[in-house]
């Protein structure tokens, strides 16, 4: 019993202080659209943004805290995410006749819609699985 008790105590040592790892997340940039255009984070991941427009191209967030800085065809830029971050982002020279940025990009620091379907597909199952009386 000792020894069970000794095993459980250090794998739960282990798993509590096993830090999470950052994310890499990856951003196409084409030249209408990001690709995907929102993207899920959380402090410490990091942002690689690849050219794919086949021109050199930067992108800026709106209030140009953050910017890949110019990036040649087929080269990437990463960066850092950091808490408090700007999180929308545009192509520059994508602005539209009023000046408006037209290829646009979202950094959410909520989760993922997916991951939130996960849960609330399974509570379903579960619920359609109890008979009806």
């Amino acid at each position: 019993m000792l020894r069970k008790t000794t095993l459980m105590a250090g794998l739960a040592t282990l798993f509590i202080s096993t830090p999470v790892q950052a994310l890499e997340h990856e951003i196409l940039v084409l030249p209408d659209a990001y690709f995907p255009q929102t993207s899920y984070v959380t402090a410490g991941d990091t942002l690689i943004f690849f050219n794919e427009v086949g021109s050199s191209i930067t992108v800026t967030s709106i209030d140009e805290q953050w910017s890949t800085g110019p990036m040649g065809m087929d080269q990437s830029s990463i960066i850092p995410v950091s808490d408090g971050m700007t999180t929308d982002f545009y192509l520059e020279g994508s602005e539209d006749e009023n000046g408006v940025p037209a290829v646009t990009g979202i950094i959410s620091f909520v989760v993922a819609p997916l991951d939130r379907g996960t849960a609330n597909t399974e509570t379903e199952v579960e619920d359609q699985a109890q008979p009806v009386n």
